[in-house]
């Protein structure tokens, strides 16, 4: 009893939560990853929420700590235990929410869209739904809202407790459910790089968008709602949005319809083999991903008509420089690839840096090392920086050119090709680790 009393009549245990943060040195924000909140794209990490809290935590001489959860049933069950200091994934205020929470002023506003295919793109009720197939994700605001409307009728919509938006998105666009309800602004984002969705009605008036605190969190919120208003008023938010959109995928329909079949049928069985030689030969198994889809498509038995084979799509001759006797068999052309791609960068000056020194590698792999090093020529002919990929890459279709190629040292080549070879990998590497994020495979699972 005297121990329980001396617990409950410490000075811990009057401070306010505030005190409890700055005491502690740090604030931990418990998201589901998204652009609009924090996203690691393995180079750095994004997010309009994330950047913002940084802000906030320097402000006041804090550190900024994240845990990343695969469900909102997650992130509010760590919320409510206290395990995290405040919520975010680009949370709507609503009022279910609002009784067991307490919410920041309000720093975005977004609505509930329909999200649909082709076959309804022209519906104007929610009732022309009533023999369709929906799904929502659970513990989301999405849910809630069509617990609200109960006057929609909805007979084949279900929650989803395991799947992503993401993943439910996905569904949508190949037609394995015929719709879900989204958030406008993550909606927005999607839909530039995955195809066949439509957005025919706007269910809702404008929604707050809001942090998400635990309900003795009063003097957090108090000190969170003057660096919103401040933040707002500078226009700072809008920056950080239009900002994020420089990292949407930029990868065309097509591409996209094929990765993304590929993803679900292909990865799966190929991705051990990829995790295993990353994992032995201290490379990066989303950019070992990245390369065997842009190389084969994860085909094994893959052939081209110039004699390229096997995964990584080896020359006979890359795969004699590298000790690969057999191109076909799924190991040796990946550890035949790490090896050649690292051959490539340690041609590659010292003094360039992440992320060019692995762009610059992944276009001498694919045009070979001489022709890259004409392109940094013409590249710095032109007074630009022949260090950057960025700059770089505006030349190398310059070797497709007959009369700048007899002006180098190894004449033409095709680096029109290159760019868009580097480009696509640097994308599906951060598609990969985009449903990696979204909690869509088990790490564990991969090893094998």
């Amino acid at each position: 009893m005297i121990v329980l009393l001396l617990i409950f009549t410490s000075p811990w245990q009057k401070r306010s939560g505030w005190d409890k943060i700055k005491a502690k040195g740090y604030l931990l924000y418990g998201t589901r990853t998204s652009l609009l909140s924090y996203f690691d794209n393995g180079e750095e990490k994004i997010g309009i929420e994330y950047q913002l809290l940084k802000q906030f935590c320097a402000l006041h001489g804090l550190s900024l700590k994240v845990e990343t959860f695969s469900t909102n049933k997650a992130l509010f069950e760590a919320l409510k235990s206290q395990e995290i200091d405040i919520a975010g994934g680009h949370l709507s205020i609503t009022d279910t929410r609002q009784e067991s929470y307490l919410f920041t002023q309000a720093f975005d506003q977004s609505q509930v869209n329909l999200v649909t295919h082709f076959d309804y793109k022209d519906i104007e009720h929610m009732s022309e739904l009533n023999q369709a197939q929906g799904r929502v994700t659970s513990h989301s605001s999405n849910e809630e809202y069509l617990q609200d409307h109960p006057e929609f009728d909805l007979k084949n919509v279900n929650a989803d407790d395991n799947a992503s938006l993401f993943e439910l998105i996905k569904m949508v666009s190949l037609k394995e459910i015929d719709y879900t309800l989204a958030d406008s602004s993550i909606v927005s984002i999607y839909e530039q790089f995955i195809p066949g969705l439509y957005t025919p009605i706007q269910l809702s008036p404008s929604i707050d968008i809001a942090w998400m605190l635990n309900p003795n969190s009063q003097s957090i919120v108090n000190v969170l709602n003057p660096f919103i208003e401040l933040t707002q008023n500078a226009g700072h938010i809008n920056q950080l949005k239009q900002q994020i959109t420089s990292y949407i995928p930029r990868i065309n329909t097509a591409n996209t319809v094929t990765f993304l079949d590929y993803l679900y049928s292909r990865w799966p069985e190929i991705m051990p083999h990829v995790y295993q030689v990353a994992e032995r030969m201290d490379f990066d198994y989303l950019l070992l991903g990245a390369i065997s889809y842009q190389e084969s498509h994860w085909n094994p038995n893959a052939i081209s008509p110039t004699g390229v084979k096997g995964l990584m799509m080896l020359t006979q001759r890359a795969a004699t420089d590298v000790g690969v006797k057999d191109r076909t068999d799924i190991i040796q052309s990946l550890e035949g690839g790490v090896a050649y791609f690292r051959k490539m960068a340690d041609k590659i000056p010292d003094r360039i840096g992440e992320p060019d020194r692995t762009q610059f590698a992944l276009a001498a792999y694919n045009v070979g090392y001489g022709h890259l090093e004409d392109a940094r020529v013409l590249t710095q002919r032109n007074g630009k920086n022949p260090d950057l990929w960025q700059d770089v890459s505006l030349f190398l279709p310059e070797l497709n050119n007959p009369v700048s190629a007899q002006t180098l040292k190894h004449g033409l080549a095709d680096g029109k090709t290159a760019v868009i070879y580097v480009e696509n990998i640097m994308t599906y590497k951060q598609l990969l680790k985009w449903k990696e994020q979204k909690g869509s495979w088990n790490q564990a699972a991969i090893k094998p």
